[in-house]
């Protein structure tokens, strides 16, 4: 059986945090002293993901609440990198970074968590990077790759890997791909044929241990993002990221519905494309992401920031929620299902989820999975007729709610136009 721990605080004080670890940590199973012992060893490089997709609110959002609701707390990976430089017993390295999003700025971004106060803390060395070789400086260039700003990203450099035939968007004709920019010959080019290639940061992807700490929260592309969809943030090269197809399904696409909803939202300032459960792309660059991550040999662990989570319309302008809850795991895969369950959500229903499970990827199944909430082990969790956390979707994800009998779902208005 795989281990989930599921626990639960109401605040972000740090000491809190780590005492709601320590009882993930023994619900796993993982000795009270050098609690990473059994995940990290002297001399590793740790490398620690957190979600940090924004460094403030898009002026677009409709609502604007705690931007912790967006990205994960700073204490969170504080408490993450003390367990973590504990393991490490004063050999090896620490490293704290992202890919954010394209437009998010960093410096601001560092300002406002204040995580370089960490720098100094430990008897081993820590580094923050910004791993993106390419940023926007103006919201109003954004897609446009010539407007760029290049900078150094990743000072190791990237990995190129190549998922050919094993990549689910294998078969697929790429005329239609569209990535991050409007210059769509790169990410067809990246998706031709044989040829699937993804490029990872190297300081992340030869790393000896990846801790994931992404936030709980919804996605109106992928239905929910935590673990796997935020392996977005590992790819320097993001035009080779497919979102959706250009388009609409009668001439094969899946940027929307239809052909009316296409034509308005070419009219919309703020437009919402590939924003919807019929977009069948979104979901097999997750899987690849996934399914290149795991073609190197390493540790895995994450903790799931969702003491503050993010319902609605997530990524960029979700609703706060005080699911008050840490999910903790070694396997990626396994703690997304329960997190993505806890959310009130069928792991079956989101796309990407159900690849994997379908697939028994790794020997993952609902069934294999062991939940343990508050120290107890949650029989039939999966199973159970409850929506636990009850997260609010937008109408058009309305399908993914786990459905107990004459119980609707719970849904918010549509951005379909």
């Amino acid at each position: 059986m795989i281990k989930v721990a599921i626990e639960h605080t109401d605040n972000y004080r740090l000491e809190t945090i780590k005492d709601t670890l320590r009882k993930c940590f023994a619900d796993l199973g993982y000795p009270e002293k050098n609690l990473f012992g059994s995940v990290i060893k002297p001399g590793d490089r740790v490398f620690i993901k957190p979600n940090w997709v924004a460094s403030r609110w898009r002026v677009s959002c409709p609502h604007k609440d705690t931007l912790y609701s967006v990205i994960t707390h700073p204490h969170v990976i504080e408490a993450v990198a003390d367990f973590a430089a504990e393991a490490l017993q004063g050999q090896g390295e620490i490293i704290i970074g992202d890919n954010p999003s394209i437009d998010a700025d960093f410096a601001e971004l560092l300002e406002f968590t204040g995580i370089e106060k960490i720098k100094n803390k430990y008897d081993v060395p820590v580094r923050i990077l910004d791993l993106r070789p390419l940023v926007c400086d103006d919201l109003r260039n954004y897609g446009k790759k010539y407007l760029m700003v290049p900078q150094e990203g990743d000072p190791l450099g990237a990995v190129e890997v190549n998922l050919g035939r094993d990549s689910l968007l294998y078969g697929i004709d790429p005329v239609r791909f569209r990535g991050v920019f409007d210059e769509r010959d790169e990410t067809i080019a990246s998706h031709t044929g044989e040829r699937h290639i993804y490029t990872f940061s190297r300081s992340l992807y030869d790393a000896d241990v990846y801790i994931s700490v992404p936030k709980l929260k919804t996605h109106q592309k992928a239905g929910a993002t935590l673990n796997l969809k935020g392996l977005v943030g590992t790819i320097s090269n993001k035009n080779q990221l497919v979102h959706w197809q250009v388009g609409y399904p009668e001439i094969h696409g899946d940027e929307y519905p239809g052909k009316e909803a296409y034509e308005a939202g070419m009219r919309e300032k703020v437009k919402h494309r590939g924003a919807w459960p019929g977009n069948d792309t979104i979901w097999r660059m997750v899987a690849d992401l996934y399914k290149g991550m795991k073609m190197r040999d390493r540790r895995y662990f994450t903790v799931i920031d969702g003491i503050v989570a993010g319902e609605g319309q997530g990524p960029f302008c979700p609703t706060g929620k005080n699911a008050n809850t840490l999910i903790a795991g070694e396997d990626l895969l396994a703690t997304d299902c329960a997190a993505a369950r806890y959310m009130g959500l069928d792991p079956n229903k989101i796309r990407y989820l159900r690849y994997f499970l379908d697939q028994v990827y790794e020997g993952i199944s609902l069934d294999k999975i062991l939940v343990i909430e508050n120290g107890q082990i949650i029989d039939g969790f999966f199973e159970r007729e409850t929506n636990y956390a009850d997260f609010l979707v937008m109408d058009q994800w309305k399908e993914i709610k786990y459905m107990k009998p004459n119980l609707p779902p719970k849904i918010i208005h549509s951005l379909l136009p």
